[in-house]
């Protein structure tokens, strides 16, 4: 046996109950992964969970304990990397920008596309005519190119 649940999963397989427990249990898994902002898309990693086996077999679901297995797989620990980076880059952190920034230009822009990061800021639409009026002003002291653009940006053209 080159996998070490090979035997859980054809327990699962062929028993009804434990196939019904499993449906159940993934479930909840994804729900408490949710809890740390993340997804756990790979049976293979929920599996690898003990607490996950246990609930399957044993219909003893705690939480809290698969809490804490989920927190140290890989997959979990570098989502929740990601994820953090990201939100230092859109916060503007000097250490995450020197990160990104130690990359070639094509990996970083790759990178950074990974993580989210397309530039494009929201825009708000104008809540009134003025608000218009003032974006119509705005676009007059551009250059031709620069106004069309902006123009497009702002959902005026």
């Amino acid at each position: 046996m080159s996998d070490p649940n090979e035997t859980f999963r054809d327990m699962v397989a062929t028993d009804p109950v434990l196939r019904d427990r499993w449906l159940g249990t993934r479930e909840r898994a994804q729900q408490v992964a949710s809890q740390i902002g993340v997804s756990l898309d790979s049976d293979d990693d929920l599996i690898a969970l003990p607490s996950v086996r246990l609930a399957v077999l044993a219909d003893d679901y705690n939480a809290e304990q698969m809490l804490s297995e989920m927190q140290t797989l890989e997959t979990v620990k570098e989502q929740v990397r990601q994820r953090e980076l990201r939100e230092a880059l859109e916060k503007g952190e000097e250490d995450a920008h020197a990160e990104l920034n130690r990359l070639p230009r094509f990996q970083r822009m790759a990178r950074a596309r990974e993580l989210g990061l397309t530039g494009a800021a929201p825009i708000n639409d104008p809540s009134s005519v003025a608000d218009e009026a003032t974006l119509l002003r705005r676009l007059l002291t551009l250059s031709p190119s620069e106004r069309l653009a902006k123009a497009r940006a702002w959902g005026l053209a």
